[in-house]
């Protein structure tokens, strides 16, 4: 194949292969994008809640200020405060219920298998009174755990039974919503837990959830009479997908069937002769020389193996002509591409 032919059907693919790119991410793009509405009609919402706590220890000589304490002994912990904080405002106004709910629960598990032994909820409560009709959620509640009293439990459930436990208590603040907004004509959901986790050893470190934050946009569903259009653009961006493919298989079946057996020939034969082949600009004067035609390029090597083979070869006219001058005779074979089938 020619170098010019080479650069064109390079210069193809590539632009091939940017088109099919770019149909595929259009494809991806509205096949994902099928249930949302063309009309971009949508909602911001900015949600945001935390969780954290206090400690009161039990009356002591040693500590006057917890909240500079990093951690704390277990059996000098009376009570936590924890408090919880919701917000959350819409960019329209919603309509719904909001609920909340708060579980604690104290939890061993055996050190040897790791199984859970002690299983009890000790503490839950579920708000689920508290309505929005507006534009901002602000919810706020406090929760008081008897640490102390916990850790009775926990302490004499180990004598009783005599076992070895990883405890902890762990207390869990769930709000979840389902609101309605009239712009996207549809629901709203949201579902986050917040956590508090105390491990039960002497040297106790709590746990809070990181504050929880999110910024997202609910679009409004596409209506019936839209989906056809939808459905419409993606079938179209396939067939251009498969055209795209059918093209590219028939250049490169253009380009194997291009590169014909005598092109392929000719490369094993200079490849493999390489170091015994001088490649020449033109076919030289053999006019004033005795020539001899011979069968095959074998035979042109058995004339005299130790001497350098000259080559011609005119691409655009497919002529190849290998020849040896020994002893005033010039020994040739012409690989013809006509004969090469």
């Amino acid at each position: 194949m020619s170098k010019n032919k080479k650069i064109g059907y390079s210069v193809i693919i590539f632009v091939l292969f940017i088109l099919f790119c770019l149909t595929s991410y259009l494809l991806i793009y509205f096949f994902r994008n099928r249930d949302i509405s063309i009309s971009k009609e949508y909602i911001n919402v900015i949600d945001s809640d935390s969780i954290n706590y206090t400690i009161k220890l039990k009356d002591n000589d040693f500590i006057t200020d917890s909240s500079k304490v990093d951690a704390y002994a277990t059996d000098m912990i009376d009570y936590l405060n924890i408090y919880y904080k919701y917000n959350s405002k819409f960019s329209d106004k919603v309509d719904g219920e909001i609920e909340v709910s708060a579980v604690g629960t104290l939890i061993g598990t055996s050190k040897v298998d790791s199984s859970t032994v002690l299983y009890n909820e000790f503490y839950n409560h579920k708000d689920s009174d508290y309505n929005i009709n507006g534009e901002i959620i602000n919810y706020n509640d406090e929760y008081r755990l008897n640490f102390s009293e916990i850790k009775k439990i926990y302490d004499s459930f180990i004598d009783v039974n005599k076992i070895d436990l990883d405890g902890k208590i762990k207390f869990d603040v769930t709000l979840k919503y389902s609101v309605y907004n009239e712009l996207i004509g549809s629901y709203v959901d949201n579902n986050v837990t917040l956590s508090i986790n105390i491990p039960l050893v002497n040297e106790t470190k709590i746990e809070c959830s990181k504050t929880y934050e999110r910024n997202k946009n609910f679009f409004a569903k596409m209506p019936d009479e839209q989906k056809p259009l939808y459905l419409a653009i993606c079938l179209e961006l396939f067939g251009a997908l498969v055209l795209f493919v059918i093209i590219f298989i028939l250049i490169l079946n253009q380009i194997r069937t291009t590169s014909s057996k005598y092109e392929k020939l000719l490369d094993s034969m200079l490849r493999n002769r390489k170091r015994r082949i001088v490649r020449l600009k033109s076919l030289p004067d053999l006019s004033n020389r005795n020539v001899v035609l011979v069968k095959t390029y074998k035979d042109l090597e058995n004339v005299n193996e130790y001497k350098n083979i000259n080559f011609v070869e005119i691409i655009p006219n497919k002529l190849s002509v290998f020849f040896i001058t020994d002893n005033g005779i010039t020994y040739v074979y012409n690989l013809d591409a006509k004969k090469v089938k």
